[in-house]
């Protein structure tokens, strides 16, 4: 599948999250670790502890780390993609530089199926499955900010407060709503990136509930969610903006 020359993408996650709230699933996440580690060790073999707590003499509460990543999971120092474990969190995560849909789907669905073979969960537990993508526009706050959103990602915000002769020193607006395939949801925060400066960061995703041991098809839902996602982003940056992906 081709891809954006130019695309505005910094990183597309693919997340399973669930509950976490007794002791007995923080002894059930040390039993996941290992597991998942031995499953996917010939693929991700670097294992970095993310908050520098040995886990085997932890005393620290479940709820410090629930749904937080606590290891990441690499082939190599600084590659992509990556897969991220925490108690209550299954994540998979690229970059730009190495993201093409149906390579990541097929990474996000191998770890996502040893997860399913590593991890003792009730037959009718509940999960949230998300796939999120993160944007990053650049932009000179010394220009209008309500300007360029309006003209370039069609957002329009207006309110009574609103200066005529300055910027927002921070901008945090979020909506979201249901659609058939889950819960859509978008934000867009005043951020900087490193080497490129500031402007937007624009965070759309879309979750829904599954039964994890069931017939449900996760390849199924990706790829919906996937079209659905990207249909959005073809809208909200249609003409100029969008146009300048490829030049």
């Amino acid at each position: 599948m081709s891809k954006l020359p130019k695309a505005p993408l910094i990183e597309v996650i693919a997340e399973l999250s669930w509950i976490t709230n007794t002791p007995e699933e923080l002894e059930k996440f040390r039993f996941l670790l290992g597991n998942m580690y031995i499953k996917l060790k010939d693929k991700y073999p670097l294992r970095i502890n993310l908050v520098q707590i040995p886990l085997a003499g932890m005393e620290v509460p479940l709820d410090v780390f629930k749904n937080k990543p606590v290891y990441r999971f690499r082939k190599n120092e600084n590659s992509y993609p990556i897969y991220q474990l925490g108690p209550g969190l299954l994540s998979v995560n690229t970059i730009n530089e190495t993201y093409i849909w149906e390579d990541f789907e097929k990474e996000v669905l191998d770890v996502f199926a040893k997860f399913k073979e590593s991890y003792d969960f009730n037959p009718s537990s509940t999960f949230d499955i998300a796939l999120k993508y993160l944007d990053f526009y650049p932009f000179d706050f010394n220009h209008n900010a309500y300007s360029f959103l309006k003209d370039n990602l069609h957002l329009q915000i207006i309110h009574s407060m609103q200066s005529e002769k300055h910027n927002p020193s921070f901008v945090n607006f979020a909506t979201g709503h249901k659609e058939n395939t889950g819960q859509f949801n978008f934000s867009i925060n005043r951020g900087m990136i490193q080497l490129k400066g500031e402007g937007f960061l624009v965070e759309t995703s879309l979750k829904n509930k599954i039964i994890l041991d069931s017939d449900v098809d996760i390849s199924s839902w990706l790829n919906s969610a996937h079209e659905y996602l990207s249909t959005v982003f073809k809208d909200m940056t249609k003409g100029a903006m969008y146009d300048s992906f490829f030049n």
